[in-house]
């Protein structure tokens, strides 16, 4: 990642399971990456950091977001459905990233505007490749909107 673009390197992980917390941690550690990975666990949490809410009150905005399907409070469709519906907050891209591969669930994503649907993977070594992929890509590849912060 070019230094002028490395304060677009914060990364929001929605995620419960914290074995898969861990494993993130570990794939951005091994694969070098430049990501600051923020994680909450819940659908109402996310939501609260992505609105600058509570204890979420000086959240940055994040590049994108990794979010899972399957958290208590407010699911991943729940969650995807209030942000693409936010004028501003659905310019944030939104990768689901879940254990699910049910082709109801794929298509329910897309339809509620996931800009990517990814399998979690089972081993580090696979995830450091998604982890890889998905900075490459969203980081250096594409030209991404500006987000502005919400009000407060």
């Amino acid at each position: 990642m070019t230094p002028e673009r490395a304060h677009e390197a914060r990364v929001l992980l929605v995620e419960d399971n914290p074995h898969d917390v861990r494993l993130a941690r570990e794939a951005i550690a091994e694969a070098d990456s430049s990501i600051e990975l923020d994680v909450v666990t819940d659908g109402v949490a996310a939501i609260d950091y992505l609105y600058t809410r509570g204890e979420y009150a000086d959240a940055m905005t994040p590049a994108f977001v990794l979010l899972d399907y399957n958290i208590p409070k407010r699911d991943g469709a729940e969650v995807l459905a209030a942000v693409k519906s936010d004028d501003i907050l659905r310019r944030i891209p939104i990768t689901i990233f879940t254990t699910s591969d049910s082709k109801d669930d794929v298509v329910r994503m897309y339809d509620l505007h996931a800009n990517a649907y990814v399998t979690k993977p089972e081993t580090v070594e696979q995830f450091v490749s998604i982890i890889e992929h998905l900075e490459s890509f969203w980081l250096s590849t594409v030209t991404l909107p500006p987000v502005a912060q919400h009000e407060r």
